[in-house]
């Protein structure tokens, strides 16, 4: 059968396929045949966008153009693979190194704290040639054991900066071992603070890392935390 394109009232019948503009969707029909022109949108209502956001949409219309074919399925599918994409990049984003930068107040000083046990120690590090000062006590009279001594100084020794700072340092509760731990760690995390470069050597010591052990509680019917009554017979 043949196409009829006629515009006479009495031909109802006949198939209608006049053009229709797809801007205004007008369907009525006129006296003539169906003369139009498209019209564009209004220059202000044009869409922007972005070249970057363009070539990503180009780049996953290209990699999931066997995936979409019209159906609930395939929508669902490509959302789920839209947020795995997704959650990939927030996984990359958090794996990167935090950026680290010199904390250094108006006096030139470095600040750390730490804690060991009960002890919290409060240090200042600043340039100098090396002198440290506990609880305004010299370091010898203060720790008068040379294991005390050289625990406070591991951070020095793994960083080589010994006799390069002068430190300060303020510490209270806990004995002589949980305040000498204190001190390290708070000395570990000023020297950080004062050169980021100085992190590496001490996280490879573990020097950076809060000691979690604590004093074990006393248990009922024990003399201390394990120790039990001596046995006796009769």
């Amino acid at each position: 059968s043949s196409r009829s394109f006629s515009s006479a009232r009495d031909r109802k019948s006949v198939l209608r396929m006049h053009a229709v503009s797809l801007y205004q969707a007008d369907y009525n029909d006129e006296e003539d045949d169906a003369q139009w022109e498209d019209e564009a949108p209004p220059q202000d209502k044009q869409s922007y966008l972005d070249p970057t956001d363009r070539r990503k949409a180009d780049e996953e219309e290209e990699a999931t153009w066997w995936l979409y074919d019209g159906t609930q399925e395939s929508r669902d599918a490509l959302e789920a693979m839209r947020v795995k994409e997704a959650q990939k990049k927030r996984w990359l984003r958090n794996s990167q190194p935090p950026v680290r930068v010199s904390e250094i107040d108006e006096r030139g000083r470095a600040y750390g704290r730490g804690s060991r046990k009960e002890a919290v120690a409060r240090v200042w590090i600043q340039p100098g040639e090396g002198e440290i000062v506990v609880n305004r006590k010299t370091f010898v009279s203060y720790f008068p054991r040379e294991t005390h001594r050289d625990h406070v100084l591991g951070p020095f020794v793994a960083s080589q900066t010994c006799g390069k700072f002068d430190v300060t340092a303020m510490v209270k509760g806990g004995g002589m071992t949980g305040q000498a731990g204190a001190i390290r760690l708070g000395l570990a995390r000023a020297l950080e603070k004062y050169n980021p470069d100085y992190r590496p050597p001490m996280k490879r010591f573990g020097f950076m890392t809060r000691d979690p052990r604590m004093v074990e509680r006393k248990k009922v019917g024990k003399v201390k935390a394990r120790k039990s009554p001596q046995w006796v017979r009769r």
